[in-house]
């Protein structure tokens, strides 16, 4: 079978930082299985209220309230009063945690608003996987991001670990990779880890928060077609 036949993996697509309704509509129509609005000051992805609404609104409009994209914001140690305003105003579908939240901690955020969660675990080494456990019932998915520089952004930095660390996990917990994937190295990063999910932002931008429509069908077609 050559590879302009080769079948696709299922494999479901994050792409993280979207800043647009049109960055939403390519995102759907390249077939990815999460968008991400950020929500963290520091970051060039960040989306103020207005922005999140009218992307959820356009969502909801063009059919989408269930269906994938799923819609995902990312907050980083972000109060309840705080994820209150998120959640009503861009309802999203999932609320990932990317700071320093402990199991604890996102237990009360999901019963308080009755949300799954993804839980960013940052990886350099293999004792940086030692906390997965604590999150097994916790979590509904982990994502692996690598390692930035200390007090610099928690994500999106396009920093890359060693993939070879994930080769033999075996958690219960549904996980994706992220950190520095893009549309070149996708194909390898799943063999490498037995990844069935990716997360993906700066990989597919020309700068950073400026999502390319192209970089984004490219790239879920690697990660699909390999």
């Amino acid at each position: 079978m050559t590879p302009d036949h080769a079948p696709a993996r299922n494999i479901a697509v994050k792409i993280c930082g979207i800043g647009s309704t049109e960055d939403y509509d390519v995102c759907r129509q390249a077939g990815a299985a999460f968008v991400g609005m950020v929500f963290y000051p520091r970051s060039p992805r960040h989306l103020d209220l207005a922005a999140a609404r009218g992307i959820a609104d356009h969502a909801e409009k063009t059919g989408q309230q269930e269906g994938p994209p799923a819609r995902v914001a990312l907050t980083v140690d972000m109060q309840d009063h705080d994820l209150a305003d998120v959640i009503a105003t861009a309802r999203p579908h999932y609320i990932q945690l990317h700071g320093h939240e402990t199991p604890e901690r996102a237990g009360r955020i999901r019963d308080r608003f009755g949300l799954p969660l993804i839980r960013a675990i940052r990886v350099a080494g293999p004792e940086d996987l030692e906390i997965c456990e604590a999150w097994e019932g916790v979590a509904d998915w982990l994502l692996f991001d690598a390692k930035g520089d200390p007090g610099g952004l928690p994500g999106g930095t396009g920093h890359v670990f060693d993939w070879t660390l994930l080769a033999n996990h075996a958690g219960r917990t549904k996980w994706m990779l992220a950190g520095g994937l893009s549309q070149e190295n996708v194909a390898r990063a799943i063999a490498v880890t037995g990844a069935g999910a990716v997360d993906v932002s700066s990989g597919v931008e020309t700068a950073p928060g400026k999502k390319d429509a192209d970089r984004i069908r490219n790239f879920v077609s690697a990660a699909r077609l390999g």
